[in-house]
């Protein structure tokens, strides 16, 4: 739909970068066919987004009795994002590009470290990176930080868990000094591996709700589970997607699971075959620990699928389950992550460049409005 005198060239602007960037090639005549832009409106701002950087001419189209036509696309490195996946061991730092592509990475451990060293290896890593592929930081738009933990709306921050050399200092503030220019979002983690998992399911109309199971965490009271719906986060008032506590169900302790030496699923599941006691008896404390948390979700989410992630991310535990679930007549698809730790970064690219493009959702109400009432 054309836009009218009332609107702005600066939304025709962003209406032309975000038509360029969903179509990928494109020529200044389609532009105008699809915005409803005038030709000559069109061809002066990107004339206008060419000189900015943000487009860029990308060869020649074919012709239709005429001048062949110059095609145009989305510059993705006209920016760059920083994400950086924080655990009590390590921190993974990616560069990322405007069209989501992964440029770089950075992997610095931080177990043992106090609240500078935390600070240091952030603030060199980001810098480290980018001085690596040439990038001044003037071309760095966004921070996202995705470590354990909540949004806290009575205080208004994030609020991070299970890390000790961070939850003493305000990571947002230090950071925002030593970034002044750069939007800087933390992001839960679960929250953004759930949304990871979901980006990557190829029939998302089959399964528009999902939940991802994540007890991987070394926690000794809660688990944590992670609602996507449509590709949505749904998020309860406290800022958790899930948490699981003790006086809710019969928790397995995962810590106790490690501490016998269980570090991996598979072959506590080995283990409990060959009729060796201490393992059955833990993997039926695990079974019914996942079993009463998969009936809570199916009586208060009804999701499409349901998506185990890191420790418990094993087909012969998911088999288990399913059994033990039939037994009370229960049913639900399960099935184990195939993205593993890249799930979160994944989530991460996704939560910030759908930020970045928020515009979009904007133009398309506007499509809607009816300037001429």
């Amino acid at each position: 739909m054309a836009f009218n005198s009332k609107v702005s060239k600066e939304l025709n602007k962003e209406l032309i970068l975000s038509c360029i960037k969903k179509e990928g090639l494109i020529s200044k005549v389609e532009i105008s066919r699809i915005t409803g832009i005038s030709l000559p409106s069109v061809s002066k701002i990107v004339d206008e987004l060419v000189e900015e950087g943000r487009i860029i001419e990308f060869g020649v189209g074919d012709s239709s009795g005429g001048r062949r036509p110059v095609l145009y696309k989305f510059n993705g490195n006209f920016r760059y994002f920083i994400v950086i996946i924080i655990n009590k061991v390590y921190m993974s730092i990616y560069l990322i590009n405007l069209d989501g592509d992964v440029i770089g990475e950075d992997k610095i451990a931080i177990e043992g470290a106090d609240d500078n060293d935390v600070i240091f290896s952030i603030t060199s890593g980001i810098s480290r990176t980018l001085s690596n592929y040439n990038i001044f930081i003037g071309k760095l738009s966004n921070i996202c930080i995705a470590a354990p933990g909540y949004f806290d709306y009575e205080k208004n921050k994030f609020l991070i868990n299970g890390i000790p050399a961070i939850k003493a200092i305000d990571l947002h503030e230090k950071l925002s000094k030593k970034f002044p220019n750069v939007e800087i979002k933390f992001v839960s983690d679960i929250h953004m591996t759930a949304l990871g998992e979901w980006t990557r399911i190829k029939n998302k109309s089959e399964k528009k709700r999902i939940v991802v199971i994540d007890i991987d965490r070394d926690l000794r009271e809660n688990a944590c589970f992670a609602i996507i719906d449509n590709g949505n986060i749904l998020k309860p008032g406290r800022g958790y997607l899930g948490r699981i506590e003790k006086d809710m169900i019969d928790m397995a302790d995962i810590t106790t699971l490690k501490k016998n030496g269980y570090e991996e699923v598979g072959k506590l599941i080995n283990d409990a075959k060959v009729k060796k006691a201490k393992a059955i008896n833990l993997l039926t404390n695990l079974l019914n620990f996942l079993a009463q948390t998969i009936k809570h979700i199916l009586h208060y989410v009804d999701p499409d699928s349901i998506i185990f992630h890191g420790y418990i991310a094993h087909q012969s535990l998911i088999e288990a389950v399913k059994v033990k679930l039939q037994e009370e007549n229960l049913a639900c698809d399960i099935q184990k992550s195939l993205l593993n730790e890249k799930a979160t970064l994944y989530g991460c690219i996704e939560e910030t460049l759908s930020n970045l493009f928020s515009q979009d959702e904007k133009f398309e109400k506007i499509y809607n409005v009816d300037f001429y009432k």
